[in-house]
């Protein structure tokens, strides 16, 4: 009898043992790594895709250190381009139209808090800003480059020079369908004066069109070509 009370008595002390190490076992922390690299100070990683009229420059802005590097450029042709890298920037200039892909990498003797700015200066438009904050001892940020032309639009100048240009090849060709018509008219004066009579009505509200449209839209246009470059002029740094 007491064998059996003392049999029951060591299961109960094998169970709750093995309940309570398995109680701290579960209970024990675990360390989840950062999505962008790693535990806290590892390297974070980026990656952005810009586009840009030429001549583009983009400019990255950092905390000052002299451990820094731009590698892996590359383009889709032999295209022309420049790094000008210092303790605090890195500046990357394409003057060609093109693919261009390259990475930045920028470390650190320690974990640093900061906020990483990127510049893109396109053509001759206002930059494009953008910031990210990072607080880890390695930054690595891959950039992939489109560079384009910059669309080209007609000036004032050159719009109402084709319109002028129209009305002139328009008028040219009535005139010459209506002497084609008077030789054919020839021995008819009457309606020969009916048709230059006509003629001469054309002629005369074309030149009004010119006179009262053309050449006031011709101004128009000149004056908004200049606004717009003065305002353009006023909005670049």
């Amino acid at each position: 009898m007491s064998l059996n009370i003392f049999s029951k008595k060591r299961i109960k002390s094998s169970l709750l043992i093995l309940f309570t190490f398995t109680m701290i076992i579960f209970a024990s922390p675990v360390s989840a790594e950062n999505k962008k690299g790693g535990k806290s100070g590892a390297s974070e990683v980026a990656s952005l895709n810009l586009q840009a009229y030429r001549p583009a420059r983009i400019v990255i802005t950092y905390a000052y250190t002299n451990n820094f590097s731009v590698s892996d450029v590359s383009s889709m042709g032999k295209s022309m381009y420049k790094v000008v890298s210092s303790p605090t920037s890195i500046e990357f200039k394409a003057e060609d139209v093109d693919r261009y892909t390259f990475t930045v990498t920028i470390k650190y003797s320690a974990v640093v808090g900061q906020s990483i700015q990127i510049a893109v200066f396109s053509a001759g438009n206002p930059p494009e800003a953008m910031q990210f904050n990072v607080k880890t001892s390695t930054v690595r940020i891959k950039f992939t480059v489109t560079v384009t032309e910059e669309p080209r639009y007609p000036t004032a100048q050159e719009v109402a020079e084709q319109v002028v240009r129209q009305v002139a090849n328009e008028l040219t060709q009535f005139r010459q369908q209506t002497d084609e018509t008077l030789r054919m008219q020839s021995r008819n004066i009457e309606v020969q004066w009916v048709i230059l009579a006509f003629n001469m009505a054309v002629s005369t509200g074309l030149l009004i069109f010119i006179i009262h449209w053309v050449w006031p839209l011709m101004k128009r246009l000149r004056s908004e070509e200049v606004e717009a470059s003065a305002s353009r002029t006023e909005e670049t740094p």
